[in-house]
C-alpha cells in the first residue's frame, strides 16, 4: 500500500470507538498516566513501512518488547501529538518537521496502567536515528503490507483478573498493546479483523 491509498483508506473510513477490553477497570483507576505512541508511517519504493522500535531490557514496563516510539504525556505537552513527536525525537531522533500528523486511533488503555492516545503520522524526509541508548535497542521498519492480511494476524485467549481477553500476535514479533493499535489501524483501513488463535 503506497501514501495515496492508505490516506484515502484512512480518511473515508467513519472510524469506531475501538476495541479496548481494560477500559472498565482501568478508566478510573487512581495511579491510570496519559501517554502517547506514534505510529509513523514511511513509504520506501511505493510500500509503506511502520516504524517499530525495540524496547531494552533495562525499560522499567515492557522491557525487551517491540514497540512505537511513545510514552508518558509530561505537563508541558499541550496535547497527546505534542507528546508523541517529544518523545520520538528523544526516542529516536525523529526530527517533527519530518513528521505530518494523519489523524489518531481510538484511546486505548493498557495493563501497566497507561491511557494511550496512539496518533498516526507520515514521515515526509528520510532522516538518520538517533537512538536513546536507555531506551531504544534498535529501530526498524515492517511493511504495512505484512499486517493486513487476517492469516498473518490473530489473538490468542488469555484469562486475566476481570475475564477471559483476546491478546493479539502478529508478525516481527509484535504483540498487546502494540499489536492491538495495529489492529485499530488495519481495521480502520477497511481491513478484516484478526481470527481467534493461530
Amino acid at each position: 500500500m503506497n501514501t495515496t491509498e492508505f490516506l484515502l483508506r484512512f480518511q473515508l473510513h467513519p472510524g469506531s470507538d475501538g476495541e479496548d477490553p481494560l477500559k472498565s477497570i482501568m478508566s478510573s483507576h487512581p495511579k491510570l498516566r496519559d501517554a502517547a505512541v506514534l505510529i509513523a508511517l514511511e513509504e520506501i519504493d511505493g510500500q509503506l513501512q511502520v516504524l517499530l522500535t525495540e524496547r531494552t531490557s533495562q525499560m522499567p514496563t515492557h522491557a525487551g518488547q517491540i514497540a512505537f516510539p511513545g510514552g508518558k504525556m509530561d505537563a508541558g505537552d499541550a496535547t497527546p501529538w505534542d507528546t508523541a513527536l517529544r518523545e520520538s525525537w528523544e526516542e529516536i531522533g525523529l526530527p517533527p518537521e519530518h513528521v505530518h500528523r494523519v489523524g489518531e486511533l481510538p484511546v486505548f488503555h493498557t495493563i501497566s496502567r497507561f491511557r494511550v492516545f496512539p496518533q498516526v503520522a507520515l514521515i515526509t524526509r528520510p532522516f538518520d536515528p538517533i537512538l536513546s541508548e536507555r531506551e531504544v535497542a534498535r529501530l526498524f521498519r515492517a511493511p504495512l503490507a505484512d499486517f493486513l492480511t487476517p492469516d498473518e494476524r490473530w489473538k490468542l485467549p488469555v484469562r486475566r483478573p476481570n475475564g477471559i481477553q483476546g491478546v493479539y500476535f502478529m508478525p516481527h514479533q509484535v504483540w498487546g498493546a502494540t499489536a492491538a493499535m495495529i489492529e485499530q489501524l488495519v481495521r480502520h483501513l477497511g481491513y478484516a479483523e484478526s481470527p481467534f488463535g493461530p
